[in-house]
């Protein structure tokens, strides 16, 4: 009799912690996701493609919802400002942010995400002192080196250089060219011409419009990809032009870059460009998530900023290395 009722009462209680198990898994499950939007400029566009994918992968793990905001470009604070108060009227717990260009983006920032998590990624807030530091968390990787290695690579001969940047007041074409003049220093090298892009502007017609020169470097992924289709028709002219006026300069202009999409990855594969160095996206958004999912769960947690790797590509480097292949594998 003594036997039946510890059997009895074990069943008893093995069945409640069953109930309980399966009580708590209901409740988990019907807890919504936290919302988090990320505001890109031109968010469809196809240089975002890593960065978003390893946002979702990250957001999978993390059991995170994310709101990709369908923008266009994001030409000033004003502009990005709208977006995340639209984004706050849709009850977003937290924000990742491509921080609009100029200096007043740091102000309306601190003002608009005072009640809310907000990292920024891909590049920091654009301050006019280059040693001045936003206190924002950012995860991005490093444009001075970036651009003090291409220097670097086009520092060894005299030559005529034109440089491509992206929209001026930003940190990443700040950083980037002031590590590529850095790295001429010195040298025989010539900066003929600066082009930063604007709204509404043709890339590919005002390089047009810039006198002809031995090197371009363009230091924005976005240029990069515009002008990939006319680098090779463009290379054909300089060449033929070239030769006419003198043998030395027969090869024609040599292209290195900046780039984060597969098109910049090909164009080196295809030897459009003497040289990429390439962000690794998808990195930059598994992290980014990462952080403000930390963040979500404990609002004492402190977001740490991360310097996220780049792979450099020239014209010796095979895609079928194991090391490129893992990491082409994140821009399928």
């Amino acid at each position: 009799m003594k036997k039946n009722k510890i059997t009895f009462f074990a069943m008893e209680l093995i069945l409640l912690v069953l109930a309980l198990f399966f009580v708590w898994k209901i409740f988990i499950q019907n807890v919504p996701e936290k919302r988090v939007a990320v505001i890109l400029p031109e968010s469809g566009d196809q240089r975002w493609d890593s960065l978003i994918k390893g946002m979702k992968q990250s957001a999978k793990e993390n059991h995170i919802h994310l709101v990709i905001c369908n923008t266009d470009d994001i030409e000033n604070a004003e502009a990005e400002k709208e977006a995340i108060e639209e984004q706050k009227n849709n009850h977003i717990d937290a924000f990742i942010v491509l921080p609009a260009p100029g200096t007043d983006t740091k102000e309306m920032l601190t003002k608009e995400c005072s009640d809310v998590p907000v990292i920024l990624v891909v590049e920091d807030l654009y301050t006019e002192d280059a040693e001045a530091t936003s206190k924002f968390s950012v995860v991005a990787p490093d444009y001075y080196e970036m651009g003090k290695y291409i220097g670097g690579q086009i520092n060894s001969r005299k030559q005529t250089i034109g440089i491509v940047v992206g929209r001026k007041d930003t940190e990443a074409a700040a950083s980037a060219v002031r590590g590529l003049t850095d790295a001429l220093e010195g040298s025989d090298c010539q900066i003929l011409w600066h082009y930063y892009q604007e709204k509404d502007q043709d890339v590919c017609e005002k390089v047009k419009e810039q006198p002809k020169v031995d090197t371009l470097v363009v230091l924005d992924p976005g240029a990069l990809d515009q002008l990939g289709d006319q680098f090779e028709e463009t290379q054909e002219e300089t060449q033929e032009e070239a030769q006419e006026e003198t043998q030395e300069q027969g090869a024609g202009t040599k292209i290195y870059g900046i780039g984060s999409s597969m098109k910049a990855i090909a164009l080196q594969d295809y030897g459009k460009t003497q040289g990429l160095v390439v962000l690794d996206g998808y990195e930059i958004g598994y992290k980014s998530v990462e952080e403000i999912a930390k963040k979500i769960k404990n609002r004492l947690y402190k977001m740490e900023s991360h310097e996220t790797e780049v792979k450099i590509m020239d014209q010796d480097t095979k895609l079928l290395d194991d090391e490129i292949e893992r990491f082409l594998y994140s821009y399928e």
